[in-house]
């Protein structure tokens, strides 16, 4: 009877690739050379929406419409690599935030579903918080897009790619509120943006360790003696 509780916990899918994929976007793409910054960027984020149309969508009513928004995602992105059309880049950091908000959200729902803590669940909670952060990384570049120089600090002539690594890294200073200063925030919207992102990472904290400790507590527990 115990083993209907959990449902969810047994169909969602492993977290491990997906977070492989996400250190792979924050760790490996910035040591790329600087003329093949914008490659080694967008062939890490290609890895994630790939690894993510499986991890993200594993549940069968969400699986098409996601698969659909991956597809345009990747199409529209290199378009944008090969045509370099203002039009065509500020489509693809749009689908792109999309897709990871639509992830965040899928994964979140598969985590809040879930009957007891095991490693699938907090290695599900760190990628929700990585995509996140990046959702927020490309929220800040679609700013700059729109509106040049909203950000200070950013490589003078730097190209998209490494653009890109500079507000991946802001916004991971932002998202743990470490504030180390050598990118700031200038217009009025891209201040209002890292605030939120800086409140956000403090709240889905608390909130997502207050579940899991909840559902380690409230687990079963063999009371027979040995």
């Amino acid at each position: 009877m115990r083993h209907s509780l959990m449902p969810s916990a047994q169909k969602a899918p492993h977290y491990g690739v997906l977070l492989l994929v996400l250190l792979i976007l924050l760790v490996v793409a910035p040591l790329m050379p600087s003329e093949r910054a914008d490659y080694g960027v967008e062939l890490s984020l290609d890895l994630v929406l790939v690894t993510g149309a499986y991890s993200a969508a594993w549940q069968s009513r969400h699986r098409l419409p996601f698969l659909v928004l991956t597809a345009a995602t990747l199409v529209t992105r290199w378009t944008d690599m090969i045509l370099d059309h203002s039009g065509f880049s500020v489509l693809s950091i749009v689908l792109l935030i999309l897709w990871l908000g639509y992830a965040v959200a899928l994964i979140l729902t598969a985590l809040f579903r879930m009957r007891e803590v095991g490693t699938n669940a907090i290695l599900g909670a760190i990628v929700a918080y990585v995509l996140a952060m990046v959702a927020f990384a490309s929220l800040f570049a679609l700013v700059e897009l729109m509106q040049p120089g909203s950000f200070a600090g950013l490589p003078d002539g730097g190209n998209q790619g490494e653009i890109q690594d500079a507000l991946i890294y802001f916004s991971v200073v932002s998202i743990t509120t470490m504030g180390y200063g050598d990118i700031t925030p200038v217009s009025a919207l891209a201040r209002s943006l890292a605030s939120i992102e800086g409140m956000f990472g403090t709240l889905y904290l608390a909130v997502m360790i207050a579940r899991l400790v909840g559902l380690h507590s409230s687990r079963p527990t063999d009371d027979s003696s040995p």
